[in-house]
């Protein structure tokens, strides 16, 4: 049994179009920038952290104080964001927020690493 390039065609149009569709699909459409963009309140001591990764210019909130930043890496297989932030003393830095996921994925905290300490920021603002 022969088939016809026209049949064999639209089976690969068809496995392609599938396969399009499962992939876009597991995506998620989100990215770790835009999933970390937003207030996160500070486990340690009092107040939040805003961020804002999604759109320029990149700003980190802190204290009442705005820091300009650079994503200088965005590392998926960490689930973490590698930025260059600008201190009030004007030098630059490397801070990295790191997402923490619960067992069962359907939330996260975040790891914010920066000037040699570590703190935990967790989703909500004040109330």
């Amino acid at each position: 049994m022969k088939r016809s390039p026209t049949g064999q065609r639209v089976i690969l149009t068809v496995v392609f179009i599938i396969t399009v569709s499962i992939l876009t699909g597991c995506s998620g459409g989100e990215t770790i920038q835009s999933q970390i963009s937003g207030t996160w309140q500070r486990t340690q001591g009092d107040g939040t952290v805003e961020i804002n990764l999604e759109k320029d210019p990149k700003t980190l909130k802190i204290e009442g104080k705005m820091y300009s930043a650079s994503i200088e890496k965005v590392d998926k297989g960490s689930h973490s964001v590698h930025l260059n932030v600008e201190t009030a003393a004007g030098q630059l830095e490397v801070w990295t927020l790191h997402q923490i996921w619960d067992d069962n994925g359907s939330s996260f905290k975040i790891a914010f690493r920066r000037n040699g300490t570590q703190e935990t920021l967790e989703a909500g603002s004040p109330t």
